[in-house]
């Protein structure tokens, strides 16, 4: 082996390495990591360990895009149900598909304060839904501030795998939505949301999703484009090294109880 040929080969390790640690994603930062690979009764656990656990309502486990999912069928008025602590930073990411578009908006996520079954539209702070085009479509509410309203940039086909987060960044007054790791459409943010204490995940208002939803991830922290992509191979591969021991202990806990 040549030296240029060594040199070259050792460039292009050390620059492999220096981006993923810059994926890497902070264990402190994460609010909740609902695997959708389990139901105990009507529950789903919080893997993060935060004790965020969730409430499953008449969603069924299929077959998902890193093991299993959650089918959410809009004929059910399926959801899923977690707490959410109020921060002005925020990341919800996600994989989902669609089978058909079941309503006029079919809803990824409505996070919301009051009660889990409340199904008032206009109580949403932060939702993300398909709309009957099968554009992607989005929506934060900042305190003291109207309705801002993500354009509609992005087309989603049905029975197809995207990767979907929407990025609350309060530093840069800017909310991003994203698929498959690329910028689908940003809004200009105050930098303060209406009071929150919930996500209903596969639900807005009383619109649900209709197809599989997998491996969902919310953060108080801004992600990165290259952040979001390393979420792509699955949760624990775009965590620290610590992060991703502690989500190790914790689901393997969760096995041995059963």
């Amino acid at each position: 082996m040549s030296r240029n040929f060594r040199y070259v080969v050792f460039s292009a390790l050390c620059i492999a390495v220096a981006l993923s640690a810059r994926a890497a994603i902070d264990e402190a930062d994460i609010v909740g990591i609902w695997l959708f690979d389990e139901i105990d009764g009507d529950m789903t656990p919080d893997s993060s360990g935060n004790g965020n656990d969730a409430i499953v309502n008449k969603a069924e486990l299929v077959d998902g895009k890193v093991g299993k999912g959650f089918e959410i069928l809009a004929a059910n008025a399926a959801s899923v149900f977690a707490p959410m602590p109020k921060h002005d930073t925020v990341t919800i990411a996600m994989w989902a598909q669609y089978y058909t578009l079941a309503s006029n908006n079919i809803g990824l996520a409505h996070v919301l304060a009051g009660e889990f079954e409340n199904a008032d539209v206009n109580s949403k702070t932060i939702g993300i839904w398909v709309e009957n085009t099968g554009n992607l479509w989005g929506r934060v509410i900042p305190a003291g501030a109207a309705n801002v309203n993500f354009p509609k940039n992005t087309h989603l086909d049905a029975n197809t795998w995207y990767h979907i987060a929407m990025v609350v960044d309060a530093d840069a007054g800017k909310a991003t939505q994203y698929v498959d790791g690329k910028e689908a459409g940003q809004v200009d943010y105050p930098g303060a949301l209406n009071p929150y204490d919930h996500i209903s995940i596969g639900r807005q208002g009383t619109e649900s999703w209709d197809g599989v939803i997998d491996e969902v991830i919310i953060l108080s922290a801004a992600l990165t484009p290259d952040e979001l992509k390393s979420l792509m191979n699955g949760i624990s591969e775009g965590l620290s090294v610590e992060a991703k021991g502690k989500l190790a202990v914790s689901w393997g806990r969760l096995k041995q109880a059963q």
